[in-house]
């Protein structure tokens, strides 16, 4: 598949920013966000009747200018991972043509194509200090379909805020009020005064050479996965609990296979969590900002453990958070506190006994109804996030199946894509049907 970029424009907001909104400081958990974009690409079907390319372009340019003025910072530029000056230069919107029909491209949509649908690498570092916030590629295919990518910074949008701020823009496609969309996250967790904060890596794991796949659980596999990863303490674990346990396992086993001097003797399973509805008071709804919390699950031995058992202590630390992680995001000493649990974490992911994964679910976000005017997307992808053992959770297109993105060390995918009790319940990068 070629691609030939065709403009690039600097989309502003609709109304200037007021002086006194010229900068946002970031929270402390914004902060200490890795640089990088959080990338998203949505693939729309021609399936008869949707307007020319150039007037859907021009209808998403317009509503992205009001987004803009809704989440101003968006607009601005990131400076020394402390603010962000909002300063009206805009966001960046491309527009490219792929000399390929979509439903080909869906065949087989590898983490390379998907790359190219993308405005802006991932890993890029300016997205933490002088890069812009917010980046667009709109991409017409030779059949009349089309694929939005978006890239936020890091340094201020986390997946939830994705969602907010696609929910805003669409709504504004089709011309329905989007007022109540006005709400930005303040410093819910305020930084410390005069204290600097140096920027995460992006490069997790660039010592290794990296290797994703796109897994696929439909939903009865899913109900068979639950069905065997039930125990009587958990008799129906949640479609995340269950598959998050099932990648763990086989990848345990994959680091344990392959690692031939100096194997793993333990292993860490950090999963993200939503802190919206945790934190009391919690946000405003439609907030937006890295409100991100994390929990780490049982140092175990990777040795062969059961789904069950590996549920369990998934359970055991998301309950433990609820009922005591919450604390280490409020208070005066939410700093300290934070602080130290991303040392002993930092500390965890660079040991090399230690096999460490981290799991993120994007699920019920919502993210299969933005329709632009054209109709809701056929796939919603996020393409690869090249972090090693990482793992990203989404919803499939029909709401009961879940695709999840699983980047591991090149050598352990290897051993990993082929594991039969991974393949007993997920396919590996199936073609994507585009229904009707």
């Amino acid at each position: 598949m070629e691609l030939q970029i065709l403009s690039t424009q600097i989309i502003k907001p609709s109304s200037p920013t007021p002086p006194e909104l010229r900068r946002f400081n970031l929270s402390l958990l914004d902060r200490l966000a890795t640089a990088g974009y959080v990338p998203l690409i949505l693939f729309f079907a021609n399936h008869g009747g949707a307007p020319p390319f150039e007037e859907r372009s021009r209808r998403l340019k317009k509503s992205l200018a009001e987004t803009l003025t809704r989440f101003y910072p968006l607009a601005g530029r990131a400076r020394e991972n402390s603010y962000i000056q909002c300063n009206d230069d805009g966001a960046e919107y491309v527009e490219a043509r792929a000399n390929s029909v979509l439903a080909d491209f869906l065949k087989e949509p590898t983490p390379e194509l998907l790359a190219c649908f993308l405005p802006i690498k991932t890993e890029a570092p300016e997205a933490a200090d002088g890069g812009r916030m917010f980046l667009v590629q709109v991409t017409l295919f030779e059949c009349g379909g089309m694929a939005i990518g978006v890239s936020f910074s890091h340094k201020l949008v986390d997946a939830y805020s994705i969602s907010v701020i696609l929910k805003t823009w669409y709504l504004a496609a089709l011309g329905s009020d989007t007022a109540e969309a006005e709400f930005l996250q303040a410093s819910l967790v305020p930084p410390p005064e005069g204290i600097p904060i140096s920027v995460p890596p992006t490069d997790l794991g660039a010592k290794d050479k990296l290797a994703s796949r796109r897994l696929v659980f439909n939903g009865s596999k899913i109900a068979a996965l639950k069905a065997a990863a039930a125990s009587k303490l958990i008799p129906n674990p949640t479609r995340v609990e269950a598959i998050t346990a099932l990648i763990w396992k086989c990848a345990m086993k994959a680091a344990t296979k392959t690692t031939s001097s100096n194997p793993p003797t333990l292993s860490v399973m950090s999963q993200t969590v939503n802190l919206r509805k945790r934190l009391t008071p919690p946000p405003p709804e439609y907030s937006i900002g890295n409100l991100l919390g994390n929990f780490v699950s049982e140092r175990i031995p990777p040795a062969e453990k059961t789904l069950p058992e590996l549920v369990e202590l998934l359970r055991d630390g998301i309950t433990e958070f609820n009922k005591n992680g919450i604390n280490t995001y409020e208070g005066k000493d939410a700093f300290l506190k934070i602080i130290e649990k991303l040392q002993e974490l930092g500390a965890l992911f660079m040991r090399d006994d230690v096999a460490f994964y981290i799991s993120s679910s994007w699920t019920r976000f919502g993210l299969y109804e933005m329709d632009f005017g054209w109709g809701k997307p056929v796939w919603v992808s996020i393409g690869s996030i090249m972090f090693l053992n990482f793992v990203v959770l989404t919803d499939a297109r029909d709401g009961e199946g879940i695709e999840a993105w699983v980047t591991l060390k090149e050598d352990e995918m290897g051993s990993f894509e082929l594991d039969e009790e991974l393949l007993d319940f997920a396919s590996v990068n199936p073609s994507v049907v585009m229904l009707t």
